[in-house]
C-alpha cells in the first residue's frame, strides 16, 4: 500500500483580499505564542502561515471544494473540516494547544466530532478469516462507524455528513484493498489467490463520485484499487512500473474530469517529490495529458523543479576530478570567481576544434575573475594524461572520468558541453554558447564584476 508521505510546500498568504470566492481562509489567534508559525496539512501538502507580533495569521488554501486537514502548532496536532467560501477563525493559547483549541464557524460540530471519535481497525488476526467472513466483519465495523456519525447533530455543517460517511467506508475500504496480501501471511496460506467474488466487492467500491475527490482516504483507494482491478498489471509490484499502470487505468476508466485529475495527482506527485524525475516521462504524457487544473498543475511543476539540479540559479552539482599529479579538486575552489566550464575528451573531434578559441578566450580574460576548466570524461585516463602533458590544453585540466554524478546531474549525453557558473557555484547557463561563438566573449565581458 502506497504510504501517504506530507510534502513542504509553503503557500502562506496574508491578506484576505486575495482569497478568491471559492478559496477557503484560515485565520489564526493565538494568544501567548511560543512558535511563530502554524503549519496546516491537507492532501498531502503541508502549508504554513506565520503569525505576527499579536499573534495573528491568515491562510488561504486554493483549489479545494472541501479539506480534511490537521493543524500543527509544535508537535500538536487538531483535525479540522472545511468547504470552498469557508473563514473559520482558529484560536487557541500557545502554552496550551490542546486545552484551548477553538474552531469558529458553522462546521464546528464536524470539527468537534472529528476531534473525540476515532475509527478503529480490524484485528490482524481477522485477514485469516475466509473473505466472506472478514468481509462481513468489515460491514459491520463500518456500520458502527456510521451510527456514531448519524447519532451526532450535525445539521449546518454543509456536505459534511456525507462526506464523512463516505470518508468512513474507504476507509474500511483499504482494508479490503490489504486482504489477499495480510491473508497470505496471517493465515500462512501461499496458495491463496482471490476468486471473482473478491474483486466484484472491490468493483462496488471503485465508484466514481467527484464529491468524494477530495478524501484522502477515497483517493487512496481508487488508486490502489485500479491496481487491483486492472488484470493486466495486477502482478506488478515494482513501484514506477505499477503507479503508471494505475494511472493508465484511471485515465481509462474514470468518466469524471474532477476525480480522474485527483486521482492522478495523487499518484504522480508524491512520486516526483521522493524519487525524482529521472526516467519518469511515461507518468509525465499522462499526467500533462488529463490534468489542467491550474492549482495541481502548480505544485506539480514545483516538485518536478525541486529535482531539476540543472536549473539556472540552483547551486551546481559538485565533481571531484583529479588533476595531472593526482590532487582531487572540487568547485569550492573556485568560489569567488566566475566559472566556464568545458566538458571534454580526446577522441571528440567537435572538442578539439573548439581548443583554439577557448585558448584565446582563456587569454583576453587572463587576469579577471574568471576560471576556465576542463573535465575530461574520457574512459582512458591515459589518453588524457598524454593530451595535457602535451601542453595543447588551456585553462585548468582536470580528469572527471566516463561515469560521474556531475555529469548525470547535467544530463550530458554529448559533448562538448559548456557549463557556466556564477562566484558563488550558481548555474548561469547549463549550456553555454561555445568559445567559437562570437556570444560568448561578449556575454563574458558583461558578467557584473569579472
Amino acid at each position: 500500500m502506497r504510504k501517504i508521505v506530507p510534502v513542504l510546500a509553503a503557500m502562506a498568504i496574508a491578506a484576505a483580499s486575495c482569497s478568491q470566492k471559492n478559496d477557503i481562509r484560515l485565520v489564526f489567534e493565538v494568544s501567548d505564542p511560543v512558535s511563530g508559525n502554524v503549519a496546516v496539512v491537507c492532501r498531502n501538502e503541508v502549508h504554513e502561515t506565520g503569525l505576527d507580533s499579536l499573534g495573528h495569521g491568515e491562510l488561504i488554501l486554493e483549489g479545494m471544494d472541501a479539506a480534511y486537514a490537521r493543524v500543527f502548532y509544535g508537535t500538536e496536532m487538531k483535525v479540522i473540516y472545511m468547504e470552498n467560501g469557508d473563514r473559520p477563525v482558529i484560536s487557541f493559547d500557545g502554552k496550551d494547544f490542546a486545552g484551548t483549541f477553538r474552531f469558529e464557524g458553522d462546521k464546528a460540530p464536524a470539527v468537534e466530532y472529528l476531534n473525540t471519535v476515532t475509527l478503529t481497525a480490524l484485528p490482524d488476526g481477522d485477514y485469516a478469516l475466509e473473505f466472506g467472513e472478514f468481509y462481513d466483519r468489515i460491514l459491520k465495523k463500518t456500520d458502527e462507524a456510521l451510527q456514531l456519525v448519524r447519532a451526532r447533530d450535525l445539521k449546518g455543517t454543509g456536505n459534511f455528513p456525507e462526506m464523512e460517511e463516505a470518508r468512513i467506508r474507504y476507509s474500511y475500504g483499504l482494508q479490503l484493498l490489504m486482504y489477499p496480501m495480510a491473508h497470505v501471511i496471517m493465515a500462512a496460506d501461499t496458495g491463496y489467490r482471490p476468486d471473482e467474488g473478491y474483486y466484484d466487492v472491490i468493483r462496488s467500491y471503485w465508484v466514481v463520485n467527484p464529491m468524494y475527490a477530495d478524501i484522502d482516504e477515497y483517493r487512496e483507494f481508487m488508486c490502489e484499487g485500479a491496481h487491483v482491478l486492472d488484470a493486466g498489471s495486477r502482478e506488478e509490484n515494482d513501484l514506477y512500473p505499477k503507479l503508471t499502470a494505475e494511472m493508465r487505468y484511471i485515465a481509462g476508466n474514470c468518466s469524471d474530469d474532477k476525480v480522474r485529475e485527483a486521482l492522478l495527482h495523487h499518484i504522480a506527485v508524491p512520486y516526483v517529490d521522493n524519487f525524482g524525475t529521472d526516467g519518469i516521462q511515461d507518468m509525465v504524457n499522462i499526467y500533462r495529458t488529463y490534468v489542467t487544473d491550474p492549482v495541481m498543475t502548480a505544485i506539480f511543476d514545483a516538485k518536478c523543479d525541486k529535482w531539476d539540479r540543472k536549473k539556472p540559479g540552483k547551486m551546481s552539482p559538485d565533481f571531484s576530478a583529479q588533476d595531472i599529479d593526482g590532487k582531487l579538486h572540487s568547485l569550492a575552489e573556485f568560489r569567488g570567481k566566475y566559472v566556464y566550464i568545458d566538458v571534454w575528451a580526446t577522441w571528440c573531434r567537435p572538442c578539439m576544434m573548439e581548443v583554439p578559441y577557448l585558448m584565446e578566450l582563456e587569454k583576453k580574460f587572463e587576469g579577471r575573475e574568471i576560471a576556465f576548466v576542463g573535465l575530461s570524461v574520457d574512459a582512458d585516463k591515459g589518453k588524457w594524461e598524454e593530451k595535457v602533458r602535451s601542453g595543447e590544453m588551456p585553462g585548468i585540466q582536470l580528469y572527471l572520468g566516463g561515469d560521474s554524478d556531475f555529469a548525470t546531474a547535467y544530463g550530458i549525453r554529448s559533448i562538448p558541453r559548456f557549463i557556466m557558473l556564477d562566484k558563488e557555484g550558481r548555474i548561469i547557463n547549463p549550456e553555454m554558447t561555445r568559445p567559437s561563438s562570437e556570444n560568448t566573449e561578449k556575454f563574458l565581458s558583461e558578467l557584473e564584476g569579472i
